[in-house]
């Protein structure tokens, strides 16, 4: 018998040792990570390969919601789990109790009523996933003894029995890294907020998924904004709350109704604004209210100050594509600035021109005349709509004719928003039509059926 364990020592201590490096290579890993999705999310296998299981769950707490969450990588993006911390799951009651569970059958109610009356099995996953949970270890993760930072929960034991004495010590081993890892991480966040934290806070983009946007923007691939937008598809209005918060101060988006004190624009140069980022908008008796993209920039801000010497300034922050469509809706100039021309004042003058032609219009047309799509003010008045669309980014213009009663109306589409541009006498809608039907070789005749057409625009 002596003979036989001597003979077996070798091999044992050789697997202890590999297994030992295993772990010690997983704790190093856990201590390097940067953040925290970095370990919910790319150590995952990692920790799993430690442990003869199928899966393996890590929760983080979030002290301010007073959950624990975890995050599941999917092909089109991630997934964040939430579970509140009670006896209604095992990883709750886990986190509230701070106490490992091991069971050999999630289902077996005596089972868990054994470790307390109301503990019960969340089977949302599983009837979601299709899994079939059975055995389960789940351990706290804390710091110094006694903070909650998170839970591990171990799924499914392979060889079909309970989870051993010696994975429980293995999992101990983990959750003591992880609860230093999360520690350090929660202290070292705390240190350096940033102007987007409210956006990863609210589960609208990940820490890793901002930090790559950061660094692509940095490329000049786009403006970070841009890419926040368009790429991850994040409200304008979320990105607008987190530079509120983030700056402590109000968050004005773009709009049509918001008036511009033009008086304030007279003596500077609007192309310099643009290229800034910032314009003043309006003036009460305490203050100058300006809005800029970043009231943080310290030399921006003497550089207002000096613009406006001796005054109160108030800031406001907002989106650069904001500032560029305030500037461009009160000057009329394009985003290209130079020799911009006033928006409002050239469609009021074509229209204007329309208007005096009605009486001579109605001659004409008794007269088998009348204005039509080949009309200069017409062609004018379609080449002016498109130009202002170009110069206010709309992805789409609608032309929308309500009969002989109502005006037809044009909109814009600007990120994502429709708002209305102009209105045009109901007796030109039939030539405006025409006309871009024209310019994208379309059959003007046929007034039933869609058609497709392309105009190129210079």
């Amino acid at each position: 018998m002596q003979a036989k364990s001597m003979t077996q020592n070798p091999q044992e201590l050789q697997h202890k040792a590999e297994h030992a490096e295993h772990v010690k290579r997983i704790t190093t890993q856990i201590h390097a990570a940067s953040n925290l999705d970095q370990i919910l999310l790319d150590l995952h296998k990692d920790i799993l390969s430690l442990f003869d299981a199928e899966d393996l769950t890590l929760f983080a707490f979030d002290a301010e919601k007073k959950e624990i969450f975890s995050k599941v990588p999917h092909i089109d993006g991630v997934e964040e789990v939430r579970i509140p911390i009670t006896e209604q799951s095992l990883a709750g009651f886990c986190a509230k109790y701070l106490r490992p569970v091991n069971i050999a059958d999630a289902y077996n109610i005596p089972e868990l009523q054994g470790i307390h009356p109301s503990l019960l099995h969340d089977t949302s996953y599983d009837k979601r996933t299709g899994f079939r949970t059975k055995q389960v270890l789940t351990y706290p993760i804390v710091a110094d003894n006694k903070y909650l930072m998170g839970v591990l929960q171990l799924l499914n034991k392979k060889s079909g029995s309970r989870f051993t004495r010696k994975d429980e010590e293995v999992v101990d081993e983990i959750a003591k890294a992880l609860g230093i890892a999360f520690f350090n991480l929660r202290k070292s966040s705390k240190k350096n907020p940033t102007k987007f934290d409210l956006l990863v806070s609210n589960n609208r983009i990940t820490q890793n998924e901002l930090d790559q946007a950061i660094v692509d923007s940095r490329k000049g691939m786009s403006d970070l904004e841009s890419l926040l937008i368009e790429k991850h598809k994040i409200p304008k209005l979320d990105i607008g709350k987190s530079l509120a918060q983030f700056h402590k101060c109000p968050y004005i988006e773009y709009s049509e109704r918001t008036i511009v004190d033009v008086e304030l624009l007279k003596n500077l140069n609007v192309d310099y604004l643009k290229k800034n980022h910032w314009m003043p908008l309006k003036r009460d008796r305490t203050a100058i209210e300006i809005l800029t993209d970043d009231p943080g920039d310290l030399d921006r801000v003497q550089d207002i100050k000096r613009t406006f010497p001796g005054l109160n300034i108030r800031f406001a922050v907002s989106l650069r594509r904001d500032i560029a469509q305030f500037l461009s809706s009160a000057t009329g100039q394009s985003d290209g600035g130079g020799n911009g021309r006033k928006l409002d004042e050239n469609v009021s003058d074509i229209l204007g021109e329309l208007v005096t032609e009605a009486q001579a219009e109605a001659t004409e047309e008794s007269a088998g005349g009348g204005l039509d799509e080949n009309d200069s003010a017409i062609v004018r008045l379609a080449n002016q709509i498109i130009a202002d669309a170009y110069r206010q980014s709309a992805s789409d213009i609608h032309i929308e004719p309500y009969g002989e009663k109502r005006e037809t109306l044009v909109r814009f589409r600007v990120d994502g928003e429709c708002f209305e541009y102009m209105k045009i006498p109901q007796s030109y809608r039939r030539a405006i039509v025409s006309r871009l039907k024209i310019m994208a070789s379309l059959d003007i005749a046929e007034r039933r059926k869609p058609q497709d057409g392309k105009i190129k625009f210079k």
